[in-house]
């Protein structure tokens, strides 16, 4: 029973600190009105740390999102585009208050039986895990990944997703905002596919 209730709470634990795709849609668009993009660079840069800035990571992110447009029947075109896609990365300093670790420790439990008319004295150790032994502020960056997809022709903002999600590693950073950019755009509606 207690092996299920640690599972429930690693699982809530889990489910909490994932965090959901959040989008902006313009009403009454029709998106299979558009069926072809290219990218843009946004004038405002909201990643400045050369630490997480990189031209890597600028590519990767296009690629995942190129990618997941394609899969939704559209096609690159740099110069004749109905749509502009852009990308705005976000860092934050944050802090959090976390569980402090619990480390098993040996408890040793002395109990008697009653074997062949007499009490005989029995001992076994097992693993004792302390449920909670407090908490600790840890500080973590929190990293923000937008995509903004804009009419070219009239230059308004038609469609916006994004996902925020700790940064643990900057030399992984471009991965990590490569899958969460595929998240994003998995969110992005379905064009259907003209005959």
């Amino acid at each position: 029973m207690k092996t299920q209730w640690f599972f429930l709470g690693f699982l809530l634990l889990w489910m909490s600190g994932c965090t959901a795709v959040q989008v902006q849609q313009k009403s009454a668009v029709n998106f299979n009105d558009y069926r072809k993009f290219t990218f843009v660079k946004p004038d405002i840069q909201g990643n400045k740390n050369p630490l997480y800035r990189s031209g890597l990571t600028d590519e990767m992110i296009q690629n995942a999102i190129a990618g997941e447009l394609t899969k939704k029947g559209l096609v690159r075109d740099d110069n004749q585009p109905d749509l502009l896609v852009s990308t705005h990365e976000y860092f934050e300093n944050k802090t959090q208050q976390v569980a402090n670790p619990s480390y098993p420790y040996p408890y040793y439990v002395p109990y008697n039986v009653w074997y062949r008319g007499r009490w005989m004295p029995v001992g076994y150790t097992y693993y004792y895990h302390p449920w909670n032994s407090g908490y600790h502020t840890e500080q973590y960056t929190e990293g923000t990944l937008i995509v903004d997809v804009i009419d070219a022709k009239t230059q308004q903002l038609l469609w916006r997703g994004s996902l925020e999600n700790p940064v643990n590693d900057p030399a992984e950073l471009s991965k990590q905002f490569a899958r969460e950019a595929e998240k994003i755009l998995a969110r992005y509606p379905e064009h259907l596919q003209h005959s």
